[in-house]
C-alpha cells in the first residue's frame, strides 16, 4: 500500500452482505442466536482521556489490540461476520497478507447543534504500517475527514471529506490524522478496522 494512499470505492460488498450487516448491527438479525450489542463510550474519539470532547456514543470491539504488547485478540463472535469484507479489502489493495489488528464498529446519535465542530483528529494505533478499512453500515450526515498530516499538529489541512453511504469503504494509510464530524441529522454507524502489512 503506497504512503498516504486514500481509495473511496461505493458498492464495495453486495447488497445482500451489505444488508446483512445493517440488519445485524440494528438489532434486526441474529448472529449464532444472538442479538449484537452496543455498549456506551463517553466519548467515540477518545473514550477514555480525560479531556476528551465529551460526544458519547455506543461502541462494539470485536478484535482488541494491546498498545503495549503489540497483539490482538479476538473478543467477539460477530468478528467472523466482517472477515469477507476484509479479505476483499486485501484483495483490492493487492496486500498478500495482512494481520487484523483491532477491529470496532460504531453507532452515534444525531446532536441538536447548529455548528459542526469536528472531532479530535487522530491515528487509531500508535505504531508504523498498518491501513484502516473504515466501512459504512447506512447513509448519514458526520462525514469522515482525512488530513494531509501524518504528526500531531496545530493545525491540520484536509485532503478528503467522505459522506457515509451505505455499502461505502474508505481505505487509507493508517498513519494519517483523520476525525470525524457530528451527526445532526440521522445516526452514523460504522465498521472499523485496522490491519497491520506483514512483510
Amino acid at each position: 500500500m503506497e504512503k498516504g494512499a486514500i481509495w473511496v470505492i461505493d458498492d464495495f460488498i453486495n447488497l445482500d452482505y451489505q444488508e446483512r450487516i445493517k440488519n445485524m448491527l440494528m438489532g434486526e438479525l441474529e448472529y449464532k442466536d444472538e442479538l449484537f450489542s452496543w455498549y456506551y463510550q463517553r466519548d467515540i474519539t477518545d473514550g477514555y482521556d480525560e479531556n476528551s470532547q465529551g460526544r458519547a456514543g455506543l461502541s462494539h470491539v470485536y478484535v482488541e489490540y494491546d498498545e503495549d504488547t503489540g497483539t490482538s485478540e479476538v473478543i467477539s463472535e460477530f468478528h467472523e461476520v466482517f472477515l469477507p469484507l476484509l479479505r476483499h479489502a486485501c484483495h483490492t489493495l493487492k496486500i498478500q497478507n495482512a494481520e487484523i489488528l483491532q477491529g470496532r464498529s460504531f453507532l452515534q446519535f444525531p446532536l441538536n447543534i447548529k455548528n459542526k465542530e469536528d472531532d479530535t483528529p487522530h491515528v487509531d494505533l500508535e505504531r508504523d504500517g498498518f491501513f484502516v478499512v473504515l466501512y459504512y453500515v447506512c447513509d448519514a450526515d458526520g462525514d469522515t475527514v482525512i488530513y494531509n498530516e501524518k504528526e500531531k499538529s496545530d493545525k491540520y489541512t484536509i485532503n478528503q471529506t467522505v459522506t457515509p453511504k451505505q455499502g461505502r469503504v474508505v481505505l487509507f494509510d493508517g498513519s494519517i490524522y483523520h476525525t470525524a464530524q457530528q451527526t445532526t441529522d440521522r445516526i452514523r454507524c460504522l465498521v472499523n478496522y485496522n490491519l497491520g502489512l506483514v512483510r
